[in-house]
């Protein structure tokens, strides 16, 4: 969900991250929204608008559809505004996983109480509304994000010297674990990136997620399990699928 030419730092370090995580019979192919998507903005300066959300994002839908036509086996929404969830898996059958809700389930298997630390209020806000929508607000605190909030540009920048970033990361995931907090979930992905890059896996015996490994672990998971026991994504309810043909008609005409 970011202009990946103008975060080149972010894109090496995912595509080596997702080597390093995935079976070498496994690949991820990152994609980035198109140059000039958010007008000179940064994600973080744009998404917390509704309707920007909504407007900017909108390549996704079709992302989606053509890698489902292009033959890959999962499609990953990498950001944790979590865009049009519900509506990419009424639309396509191969599994779509977010690393939203990836990082928040997983997190409900290690711990009692996760608590999501982001870049930014803003961000952190989308991060809750996500937790209400996948019904997790007894097991998720309310996220926080770190002092001072940094856009996607500034985080990149940190790449190159992160030790201030670690510092208020730690100071805010403290926080967190001394409200009751025993997972910690880095809840923005370049932030996310920076501190894997950096072997922050602990803060006070508190494990501190790669939730980009966790997500990728988790849509191999779904495509196997897809593969070898049928498992597939309800059509019932919120991703009821009545007619697929509109579907392929409404799609990308490439």
């Amino acid at each position: 969900m970011t202009e990946l030419h103008e975060l080149a730092v972010y894109k090496a370090s995912l595509e080596s991250h997702a080597a390093k995580i995935l079976e070498p019979r496994e690949t991820v192919e990152v994609q980035g929204l198109p140059k000039g998507a958010y007008r000179g903005r940064s994600p973080t300066a744009a998404l917390s608008n509704a309707f920007a959300h909504h407007r900017i994002l909108d390549p996704v839908l079709d992302n989606a559809v053509r890698a489902e036509r292009q033959g890959f086996d999962a499609f990953v929404l990498g950001s944790y505004s979590e865009p049009f969830l519900r509506e990419l898996r009424s639309a396509i059958d191969i599994p779509v996983v977010s690393v939203t809700e990836a990082t928040l389930l997983v997190a409900c298997s290690i711990g009692r109480l996760a608590a999501p630390v982001s870049n930014d209020p803003g961000i952190a806000g989308l991060v809750r509304q996500s937790v209400d929508t996948h019904g997790l607000d007894r097991r998720i605190q309310s996220p926080r994000s770190v002092r001072p909030p940094l856009n996607e540009f500034q985080l990149a920048e940190a790449f190159s010297n992160p030790s201030h970033l670690i510092q208020s990361f730690t100071a805010t995931a403290r926080e967190a674990i001394d409200d009751g907090a025993d997972v910690i979930i880095p809840a923005e992905g370049v932030l996310s990136e920076l501190l894997y890059n950096n072997k922050v896996a602990m803060i006070d015996s508190v494990p501190v997620m790669d939730s980009f490994g966790v997500t990728w672990a988790y849509a191999a998971m779904m495509v196997n399990l897809r593969s070898k026991t049928g498992l597939s994504v309800s059509r019932k309810s919120d991703y009821r699928r009545d007619d697929a043909q509109l579907i392929s008609e409404l799609g990308p005409n490439t």
